[in-house]
C-alpha cells in the first residue's frame, strides 16, 4: 500500500487547480489549501471580502511574525486533527508560496512538490478569461501582480513561488490545451512516483500519529 503528500506551486493561472481537481476526481486525494488558513486569519479581523493583496499581506505578516514555515506546519497541524475523517495516504497541499513551507514539508516522510508553469502571456490570457473579480484586468497591473507572487522583489517572509519552483520534484509545462497537460502530467508521475516501501509507509503514518 502506498501514499502521497504532494505540494503544489505555481505563478498565477498556470494551471494548478486543474490538475489538483484531476487528481481528487480520478484518484482520490484530498486536498488543504494553505490560503485557507489566511482567510481564517483575516476573518478574526472582520473581513470577510479577500482579495489576493489582503492574502498577500497577511501570509507576509505570519510567516515574519512565526517563521517562513508557519503556514505548512498550521497545515499539518489542521491535517492531523482531521486524520481519523481522512484518507490520509493521499494529500495535496495547495497555495505553497515560501521556501520555508516546503523546507517544512521536506520534513515529512513522502513529500513531493510539483511545479506547474505557463508562458506569461499564456497566463494573462487566462486569467482574463477566467474573469475572477479580484484578478488584473490589464497587463501592467498583471505584470505588478504576477511580480510579488513570484517573488521577484519580494523579502524572505513574503511571495517567493518563483524560488519554490526551482526546488520541485517534478516540473510541468502548461502551455497548451488539456489533453496535453493531463498527458504531461500522467507521464511527470509515471517518472517520478515511486512504489513506496512498507518502512516508508510505516513512517509517514507514524508521523502523522495514525
Amino acid at each position: 500500500m502506498g501514499f502521497d503528500l504532494i505540494g503544489i506551486v505555481g505563478p498565477i493561472a498556470c494551471g494548478k487547480g486543474v490538475i489538483v481537481d484531476y487528481l481528487k476526481q480520478k484518484h482520490g486525494y484530498i486536498s488543504f489549501s494553505l490560503s485557507s488558513i489566511l482567510h481564517d486569519e483575516l476573518k478574526k479581523q472582520g473581513i470577510t471580502v479577500f482579495t489576493r493583496t489582503t492574502l498577500q499581506d497577511r501570509g507576509d505578516e505570519l510567516r515574519k511574525k512565526e517563521g517562513e514555515g508557519v503556514l505548512a506546519k498550521r497545515a499539518i497541524e489542521q491535517l492531523k486533527a482531521q486524520s481519523s475523517k481522512l484518507k490520509a495516504e493521499k494529500i495535496i497541499i495547495e497555495g505553497i508560496r515560501n521556501q520555508g513551507e516546503v523546507a517544512y514539508l521536506r520534513t515529512i516522510p513522502g513529500f513531493y512538490l510539483i511545479a506547474v508553469d505557463a508562458k506569461r502571456e499564456i497566463r494573462y490570457q487566462r486569467v482574463l478569461s477566467r474573469g475572477k473579480p479580484w484578478d488584473p484586468k490589464d497587463w501592467k497591473t498583471f505584470l505588478q501582480v504576477d511580480g510579488r507572487d513570484r517573488g521577484d522583489t519580494e523579502t524572505s517572509n513574503g511571495q517567493q513561488v518563483r524560488k519554490c519552483m526551482e526546488l520541485a520534484d517534478i516540473r510541468i509545462e502548461n502551455n497548451g490545451n488539456m489533453s496535453e497537460l493531463m498527458n504531461s502530467l500522467k507521464k511527470a508521475l509515471l517518472s517520478r512516483h515511486p512504489l513506496h516501501t512498507r518502512r516508508q509507509y510505516t513512517l509517514f503514518f507514524d508521523y502523522f500519529q495514525f
